[in-house]
């Protein structure tokens, strides 16, 4: 079927693009509306057969603007509403994306794709791996162990190739045998822990936990691998309390079930901390004194699941927006398709009050103490300082 000819407010907003440097046809414009990202007007009739006519709204320049810039590389619709709505593809700023008005129906369609098809997630591709095997259990428990024990190997590799301190911030594998270890157990977090037997399991997770490859932690396994057998003598399955591992469309599911509000509200709050991590970052390398920093390590400290959102907000920072987008819809579908998290999530971020409500001013105090006191530092240790600077920002 052809489409109808452009609406005038369909070539009034290709004029304004095109007026900004942004040429965009009025089929691609057509192709976002069908889709749901540009907010629009509805059209009115003029009466006695005169046809209709549509303005356009404030708003839908902003986010036309936007489009146009996420889509100006050949790329997928979706991928373009996810960049926009996570990290404004003009600026380097992310708080940029909470001023761009998405309309509702395309992030969640958009979110929708981008649960369906992630793999940079370790669970996510066990389990796409195991459904592309079919329905025989054998071949998808052979996908899924492949899969598993390809990628923390691969995991443990880039972070050592790149000099990062593995199995810290970066979440690698210590070594090999804990990323073989860690494969087995994300296997038996996707497919179920019965599959694997408590001698499996039990060896998997002492190959997670090399700090307790001594005497002691050979006890500690014992006593566990007696304790989870006596449990399996008695008929029972030991992992029978193991929270199931949501498909797909569970996380689909959970991710409708959340008001649109929450979500922008998360999104909000995650931008803030990827905003502020450079300048955190470089407080922790410079060894700045700041009360604000202070207590935000004290959070840390005291709440892993606040730590967490501060290191992936740190490693979501060292991307650009054109490739950080996708680790932004992670960490923000992690928060919200998981109800017990979502549920303590403003209780884990406001426990960082007040010390992230002025970025610019924490920033320029961390200058300023960085600068006082580079003048009466040596310069062995201010080079050591730049080198630690560069490891921790170079992408």
């Amino acid at each position: 079927m052809a489409w109808k000819e452009p609406s005038d407010a369909e070539r009034r907003l290709c004029e304004q693009l095109a007026a900004h440097g942004l040429p965009v046809s009025w089929a691609k414009i057509r192709r976002w509306r069908e889709f749901g990202a540009l907010p629009w007007k509805k059209q009115q009739g003029l009466g006695r057969g005169s046809g209709s006519t549509s303005d356009l709204l404030p708003e839908t320049f902003v986010v036309a603007e936007a489009l146009a810039l996420a889509t100006a590389k050949k790329r997928p619709l979706e991928q373009a509403v996810l960049h926009v709505f996570t990290t404004h593809p003009r600026f380097d700023q992310f708080v940029a994306a909470t001023s761009v008005p998405l309309p509702e129906r395309a992030v969640r369609r958009a979110l929708t794709w981008h649960i369906t098809r992630d793999g940079s997630q370790p669970l996510v591709a066990i389990e796409k791996a195991a459904q592309s095997a079919g329905s025989c259990p054998d071949k998808a428990m052979d996908a899924a162990l492949e899969s598993a024990h390809r990628y923390f190997p691969k995991l443990y590799h880039q972070a050592k190739q790149k000099g990062h301190q593995v199995g810290t911030a970066s979440a690698a594998p210590r070594n090999l045998a804990e990323a073989d270890g860690l494969a087995t157990f994300a296997v038996a977090t996707v497919l179920g822990f019965d599959n694997f037997g408590v001698d499996a399991i039990v060896e998997a997770v002492s190959k997670s936990l090399p700090e307790l490859a001594d005497e002691y932690g050979e006890q500690v396994f014992a006593q566990l691998q007696k304790a989870v057998r006596e449990v399996e003598g008695d008929g029972k399955s030991p992992f029978s309390r193991r929270p199931h591992w949501p498909s797909l469309q569970d996380r689909v599911q959970r991710m409708e079930q959340v008001e649109y509000s929450t979500i922008c509200t998360v999104r909000n709050v995650l931008a803030v901390l990827v905003e502020a991590s450079p300048t955190l970052a470089l407080a922790r390398i410079a060894g700045v004194e700041d009360p604000d920093v202070r207590h935000i390590e004290r959070v840390r400290t005291s709440n892993q699941r606040t730590d967490e959102y501060l290191r992936c907000a740190e490693a979501i920072s060292h991307h650009p927006p054109e490739r950080a987008w996708q680790g932004f819809t992670s960490l923000l579908l992690g928060v919200c398709t998981a109800p017990r998290r979502l549920s303590r999530f403003q209780e884990d971020v406001t426990a960082l009050d007040p010390a992230l409500d002025d970025l610019p001013a924490l920033g320029r105090r961390i200058l300023a103490r960085i600068i006082a006191s580079s003048d009466d530092m040596p310069e062995w240790l201010c080079a050591r300082r730049r080198a630690a600077f560069r490891q921790q920002f170079d992408p």
